[in-house]
């Protein structure tokens, strides 16, 4: 309450109190309005917006304009200072991306929080190819934040699970993925907050598609002059209506194609529907049997073995066509034998090359529709992550990724209805670099004018391609360094003679084999030798000596020769003479390549004389004779048993083991061994024999013996295994339960009591029970046990099984209680360095992070506040061990903190890992703007001309126009600076009449830096 004063008075106490209201309600300001893009072009575009009402307590000093890529979350400042103006542009856009824009004013309180998002570009009409996705983005506005509701037509889709809805307090979200035509319509948006009317949008999706393929076209009827065609509909009409067909001929010496003038005819008007009807063979009337608006239709409830005819009409506007009739048709189950079509694969072949990927297709068919096998080389193949099998109605395809050497072979497609079984093989053959040359490399001929000739054996593996040619390296022993021998044409033969060499260096060589698929790996290198020509022979080999004889033949042995001469050996020659004779004869026509050698065709009985010399490229070297005479017999030998100290008379095994014992023996002619076991003698007809060894089986016979000697023997048909009961299972653990099952393991007994462990048996009962229940049987190490009782506490027990029956049973440690282990799940991040991942813009990068947790936690991924759905450009695998993001040619906006969040009944756990996208800055460029002259000349004002030339400290230099095109705005935008380089800027202002202004005031010096955009501002006067 206020008294009433002088006026005076009264005035000063009322600009006291709204002093102090301006202190109290000094605020950030209000919302501006919403931003509009005008002045599109391909790369910029202009954004306007107007003062917000409320401006918080003090004047509005200016704006921050931020935009983000319609895909992304991320906001990113358009200009790094506050712009003082309503409206601004922006540069360097894409083509064809959307973008959204926000504006923030700025008082002397500090900025407001953006409060909307505009769409740029808001789409109100989508159309979209079969099988991509659709997301529908719509931004919002209200306070308080507004409910949403979509609808299809008429219908509710919030609940639809086939379509996803994410709202925020700013924005809807409508993601159709893999799209039919059955998602054409129009779909509308409405929000309410309560206050005011509530709004809608509708926005138009439209799915297309060329049609497929026409199917089973057939000749129908050929007469003189005149082909009747038939065929099906395509499976798809890519989401509309097929309007007609085209039919195209081609004569068969011709390539191209022409189209047929002759058309079906409809009645003008699209056929509706199909009018199908039948009748038993030798009825009068027709029944109908259904309608169909495709070329196919199933009539069902008919009598087997009965013959039935059918007929089919086409229905448009103005009535029905005339029937085709088929028939008579008996109804009966066809058996179709399964067969697979091969003719893509000739002589059922396929070559891939290493490293590549094989895509093995192949239609089949059979009634009833077979089960498909695969199999390589003749054994079961099993999908992994390298192998995938795909399979159709008609189609079977197997995939193999990054094929190796292992995956070649012979594959198998069986296919099998029960009434027939067939196979159909496939050879892959792969492709690849051949092996190695054989070695060693033999360097056949020196020659004094400075040439090698070196030869060598083909790789054992061409890889799968022919051997194209060879490369032959050599290097000098002293210097180390591998250098190609040049040659005018390929080596396509196991030789080559190496030219231009240097006189008495030493070489080595070596050789590479190569075909369509590459180069191979290294021969071995081969000796080093001179570059000299060879003056000396070989020495005589060491030793001769006869390993054996026979009636007509002689053994030989020899050692190679201590010196060769400075070359290769190439063989060796072999003589013989009679002791009575003095003329040594050749043995060998062709040289003997290795250091033995079997002389045949001798005279039995007769003593002969041997003599062995090597040969090189000199000559043939010394012979040397065998120290004595040799004779042409069979040499004969009793039988004896060789055995040295080193035998063991007894051997000591534990039982079920095995034993091995070797007895070495010789004699001539060769003696035959046989085994026996000593036997005792009983007068009883029963025999109790011990020490026999457990598991090992034994034959048994028995004789009788009178005076006269031993009777016939009485052998057992079938070997006696002598066993005993295995060992229980050592150490029974209780490894994993869950909310039904348990999972048992142990070890294997200590013995097996003689024969093999068939098997393992294992019981339980319950913590208050007295009997124990079989739970399961399994020739494993573990079992998992279902059916169990929850929260319930069971004991376990297992039995090893042989073939004399079940081991003493071993238990569990304890009893557990069965029920699902909680454990928080948790993310390994120790394989992301820091959980920082950094890319370059248009490559891809992958976050992989092992997860664990029990009961196995649920997945989801976060780009900021965007829940990560799976794209063209986004993959998520999931697994209970592993989860992987894979983000392909990523953007800048693809860059920011990713959330991994892990959830299940512990509760919900997050992680961050944050990505940096990398890529080239933006060019140097400089906004200015200016305002309009005091004096127009008379005349309005038509444009400007922009400026600029390099700054100088003494105003030299020339000014250079910017602009090409008329600028009407009072701004501009300069590119194509130099970074880091001085510039100065001045305007002339041009009126109607054609007169140009004198040129404003200089801005002075700008430096270009290539991080944000620079603007200036200066006026006319």
């Amino acid at each position: 309450m206020y008294s009433v004063g002088k006026p005076d008075n009264i005035t000063l106490q009322i600009h006291y109190l709204l002093s102090q209201l301006l202190l109290l309600f000094l605020v950030t300001p209000g919302q501006t309005s919403t931003p509009e893009a005008t002045d599109i072009t391909r790369t910029s575009m202009q954004i306007v917006w107007d003062k917000p009402s409320v401006d918080g307590g003090s004047m509005v000093t200016g704006y921050y304009l931020e935009r983000r890529d319609k895909k992304s979350l991320r906001w990113v400042k358009v200009y790094k200072d506050p712009i003082s103006d309503t409206k601004a542009k922006a540069h360097h856009l894409t083509e064809g991306n959307e973008y959204q824009y926000r504006v923030c004013a700025i008082n002397k309180a500090g900025e407001e929080e953006a409060q909307v998002d505009t769409d740029v570009a808001m789409r109100t009409h989508y159309i979209v190819k079969a099988g991509k996705d659709v997301e529908i983005m719509v931004p919002l506005k209200g306070r308080p934040a507004p409910s949403v509701s979509w609808k299809k037509e008429d219908q509710n889709i919030d609940n639809d699970p086939k379509y996803d809805i994410h709202n925020t307090d700013t924005s809807s979200c409508l993601i159709i993925t893999q799209v039919t035509r059955n998602d054409t319509g129009k779909y509308t948006i409405n929000i309410s907050n309560g206050v005011g009317e509530p709004k809608s949008l509708t926005v138009s999706v439209k799915v297309q598609d060329t049609p497929a393929a026409c199917r089973n076209l057939i000749l129908k009827d050929v007469t003189r002059g005149k082909v009747t065609l038939c065929w099906e509909p395509p499976l798809l009409d890519g989401g509309a209506e097929i309007t007609n067909y085209v039919v195209e001929k081609r004569d068969s010496s011709k390539r191209t194609y022409a189209c047929v003038t002759n058309k079906y005819y409809d009645g003008g008007s699209i056929i509706t529907d199909y009018i199908i009807e039948n009748k038993l063979q030798g009825q009068e009337e027709w029944a109908p049997a259904g309608t169909n608006k495709h070329c196919e239709h199933e009539v069902t409830k008919l009598k087997e073995l009965t013959e039935m005819f059918f007929r089919v009409c086409s229905k448009n506007e103005k009535g029905t066509s005339v029937f085709v009739e088929i028939g008579p048709i008996k109804v009966k189950d066809y058996i179709i034998s399964p067969e697979a079509n091969l003719e893509e694969y000739p002589d059922g072949q396929i070559s891939v090359r290493l490293g590549h990927n094989v895509h093995v297709e192949l239609p089949y068919k059979g009634k009833p529709r077979p089960t498909i096998l695969w199999l390589k080389d003749n054994l079961p193949l099993k999908e992994s992550e390298k192998i995938r099998f795909k399979k159709t109605e008609n189609k079977a395809t197997l995939m193999i990724k990054n094929v190796e050497k292992e995956n070649g072979g012979k594959y198998t497609l069986t296919l099998d209805n029960t009434f027939f079984r067939k196979s159909f093989h496939i050879q892959v053959i792969t492709l690849g670099p051949p092996s190695k040359p054989i070695g060693p490399i033999r360097l056949d001929e020196v020659r004094a004018e400075k040439s090698i000739t070196i030869n060598w054996a083909p790789p054992t593996h061409d890889g799968g391609n022919p051997i194209k040619y060879y490369i032959v390296e050599r290097r000098e022993k002293k210097t180390g360094r591998w250098l190609k021998v040049l040659t005018r044409k390929p080596i396509v033969e196991a030789a080559h003679r190496v030219t231009h060499l240097t006189e008495n260096v030493e070489y080595e060589f070596r050789v590479y084999a190569v075909n369509d698929a590459g180069i191979g790996a290294p021969s071995n290198i081969s000796m080093p030798i001179k570059c000299a020509e060879p003056t000396e022979e070989p020495d005589a080999p060491s030793i001769v000596n006869v390993t054996g004889t026979t009636n007509t033949s002689v053994s030989l042995e020899w050692t190679r020769p201590a010196y060769d001469g400075g070359m290769e050996i190439h063989g060796y020659i072999i003589e013989m003479c009679k002791v009575s004779e003095a003329e040594w004869h050749r043995v060998n026509e062709d040289l003997c390549a290795v250091t033995r050698y079997n002389v045949t065709g001798l005279e039995t009985g007769a003593e002969y004389k041997f003599r062995i010399c090597a040969v090189n490229s000199v000559g043939k070297g010394e012979a040397k004779e065998i120290p004595e005479s040799a004779q042409a017999v069979d040499r004969l030998l009793a039988p004896e048993i060789d055995i040295d100290a080193s035998f063991k008379q007894t051997h000591i095994v534990k039982s079920g083991g095995s034993i091995c014992i070797r007895i070495g023996f010789k004699g001539k002619p060769t003696p035959t061994a046989s085994w026996t076991k000593a036997a005792p003698k009983t007068t009883q007809t029963s025999l109790r024999v011990s020490d026999l060894l457990e598991g090992v089986p034994y034959f048994f016979r028995a004789m009788a013996e009178n005076q006269y000697g031993l009777g016939e023997a009485y052998e057992m048909s079938d070997p006696v295994i002598a066993t005993a009961e295995p060992a229980p299972p050592k150490r029974v653990d209780i490894i994993d339960t869950t909310d039904t099952s348990a999972t048992l393991a142990w070890l294997k007994p200590e013995h097996d009591g003689g024969s093999r462990i068939t098997g393992y048996c294992v019981e339980s009962k319950g913590k208050d029970a007295d009997k124990w229940v079989v739970c399961g049987t399994t020739k494993n190490l573990s079992l998992v046990i279902e059916g169990l009782t929850e929260n319930s506490e069971y004991e376990f027990r297992v039995k090893a099984k042989n073939d004399s029956g079940f081991s003493v049973p071993r238990e569990a440690f304890s009893s557990v209680i069965i029920k699902e282990p909680r454990i928080e799940p948790t993310a390994d991040l120790s394989g992301i360095t820091n959980q920082l991942i950094t890319s370059r813009i248009g490559e891809s990068f992958e976050i992989d992070v092992p997860i664990s947790g029990r009961p196995a936690p649920k997945v989801s991924w976060k780009l900021e506040e965007m829940r990560l759905k799976e794209t063209d450009r986004v993959s998520i695998k999931t697994n209970k061990n592993r989860t992987t993001l894979t983000v392909k040619d990523c953007m800048r906006g693809d860059g920011g903190r990713y959330f991994l969040t892990l959830e299940n009944v512990t509760g919900p756990k997050t992680f961050t890992v944050t990505v940096n996208v990398i890529g080239r800055p933006s060019p140097p460029e400089v906004s200015i703007k200016w305002s309009v002259p005091l004096n127009d000349g008379g005349s309005p004002i038509t444009g400007y001309i922009v400026e600029r030339k390099p700054y100088t400290v003494t105003g030299e230099g020339r000014w250079l126009k910017c602009n090409y095109t008329n600028v009407t705005d009072t701004n501009f935008t300069i590119t194509a600076l130099g970074e880091g380089e001085e510039y100065e800027f001045r305007v002339i202002a041009k009126n109607a009449n054609g007169v140009l202004s004198l040129p404003s005031v200089s801005t002075g010096p700008v430096t270009c830096k290539a991080e944000y955009s620079m603007y200036h501002t200066w006026f006319f006067h």
